[in-house]
């Protein structure tokens, strides 16, 4: 199964809550700390090259990206955190998107994206919270899995039992079935 699709396409970049499409159909949002490969995610599961802006820097993403998917998908890029070169004001203003996101959108699911090199840090133990605070349900994406040895990745898949956990990598493409299945599988029901 595939999430690919001739009309996905980017519906709106949003800095604030009134920008924000509608709630309308299944919503899956990535997150994740910056430069941990939410975008190649997005572009890997629609088979489209340039459909999210990949930055070579971390920290590209400032603003809450809605893709069109299908008539009955929308998946969401939002920014990364823990990126420190944002001036005070810009982390003010992400606290404020994030609130503003989390608290009036219906969400199918969420993907937590996880540097497989890093594994879980704070925020993203931040981010498990809120999603079980709010009933989403989620999974964790292991990214740019082929950057390890298989003892290496064994070693980190285990760091997080007790999960539905993923591994994905954008450069071999690793993953991306089994992913696409499960967002399928959460708008089944």
């Amino acid at each position: 199964m595939s999430l690919k699709s001739p009309d996905a396409h980017l519906i709106i970049s949003c800095a604030s809550l009134i920008q924000f499409p509608p709630n309308d159909r299944h919503e899956v949002v990535m997150v994740g700390k910056s430069n941990v490969g939410k975008s190649s995610l997005i572009n890997a599961l629609t088979e489209r090259k340039n459909l999210a802006y990949v930055g070579s820097r971390p920290g590209k993403t400032r603003l809450a990206n809605f893709f069109h998917i299908t008539d009955s998908l929308m998946l969401v890029d939002v920014p990364g955190y823990g990126f420190a070169n944002r001036s005070k004001q810009e982390q003010i203003a992400f606290g404020q998107l994030m609130d503003d996101y989390f608290n009036s959108r219906k969400l199918t699911a969420l993907l937590l994206c996880v540097d497989s090199r890093r594994g879980l840090n704070s925020d993203d133990l931040l981010m498990i919270d809120l999603a079980k605070a709010l009933k989403i349900r989620f999974a964790i994406i292991l990214t740019k899995t082929d950057k390890l040895t298989l003892k290496e990745l064994n070693l980190i898949k285990n760091s997080v039992q007790g999960y539905l956990v993923f591994t994905f990598s954008a450069l071999k493409k690793n993953g991306v079935e089994e992913i696409s299945e499960q967002i399928l599988r959460w708008c089944e029901h």
